[in-house]
């Protein structure tokens, strides 16, 4: 049963509010440059991605933004979840925490506009990845929350755990269900009408 005192909705972004379209697989030159530099990430060092991106995919500049633009083109939204974003804005303040490289994020922005949520928390841009509990405190400080007033989303059971141990009412998005299931008990934990 949730807390009545939830203020603050944190979502996971790939495995809640994205997924891998199906059936996708990297075709073109700057697809696989992407998926790449995708095995190449450390969430937390962007200048250190660079510097292996160069060392060890050997992408000028123009290669390696070519590859960045493709790097959201193989997820889509959960639609059923982002229709009802908007309704959940009237309750609650939403926020992201992502572990993921910033060098995309224009191009995450452009093909996914995430302006609805109060913040998106980039493990790169802050130099700490989810499990580490300081990016959900952090989180929360730049909410004025405290953990007790958060749900917090993972499809990662690590992740979810550590949110709990921080006292933060959690979901884990089980992978071996359905994402309606998901999204159903997460709309039965806030008893959203």
């Amino acid at each position: 049963m949730a807390d009545k005192n939830i203020k603050v909705i944190l979502f996971d972004m790939v495995g809640v509010l994205l997924f891998i379209k199906k059936n996708f697989s990297p075709i073109t030159k700057d697809e696989i440059n992407a998926s790449n530099i995708e095995s190449l990430y450390n969430h937390t060092d962007d200048k250190k991605l660079l510097i292996d991106i160069k060392d060890k995919l050997n992408l000028d500049e123009v290669s390696l933004e070519k590859a960045l633009e493709c790097l959201p083109k193989k997820f889509e939204k959960f639609e059923a979840l982002w229709k009802i974003l908007s309704k959940l804005k009237e309750k609650y303040d939403l926020a992201v925490i992502n572990n993921g490289n910033a060098l995309a994020m224009k191009y995450w922005q452009q093909d996914f506009d995430f302006s609805i949520f109060n913040f998106f928390i980039n493990s790169a841009q802050e130099g700490i990845k989810k499990p580490d509990p300081k990016i959900y405190l952090l989180t929360c400080q730049k909410l004025a929350v405290s953990p007790e007033n958060c749900l917090f989303m993972d499809d990662t059971l690590e992740n979810v755990q550590t949110a709990d141990d921080l006292g933060m009412t959690t979901l884990w998005w089980n992978k071996d269900k359905s994402r309606e299931e998901n999204l159903k008990q997460f709309l039965e934990l806030i008893k959203f009408k």
